[in-house]
């Protein structure tokens, strides 16, 4: 069964910090456990909303800031993942870094972008 990829606990600070006030279907309370099952969004302090990644990225295409991952394959057969982001302000970055996953590269994406373009 295919399961929701929540944004981290990380993450969801980083987003609350940038004001993102979007209702998700699951938060992390201030220990970091998440809570999942009822509508949330950033309005306590003590609780962070967690949205999925793709409505992450859906809020940051709504900033201007676009995300691509790419898919890596070594020539030993390997898979692996990349990330480049745009923002009208910087053109595209190429943070490099390979990740085992593709929600792995996606986290580090919502991260680079939170702390480095908004």
């Amino acid at each position: 069964m295919i399961k929701e990829a929540y944004v981290s606990f990380e993450v969801a600070k980083l987003l609350k910090e940038k004001e993102f006030n979007e209702r998700s279907a699951a938060s992390y309370d201030s220990e970091g456990q998440l809570q999942e099952g009822s509508a949330y969004w950033n309005k306590t302090p003590i609780w962070y909303a967690a949205p999925t990644h793709q409505m992450t990225v859906a809020w940051l295409r709504e900033k201007g800031i676009h995300m691509s991952i790419d898919t890596v394959i070594s020539s030993s057969g390997n898979i692996y993942f990349n990330i480049d982001t745009y923002s009208e302000a910087l053109g595209w970055n190429h943070p490099v870094d390979f990740y085992d996953s593709y929600e792995e590269a996606v986290e580090a994406a919502l991260k680079y972008v939170l702390e480095n373009l908004i």
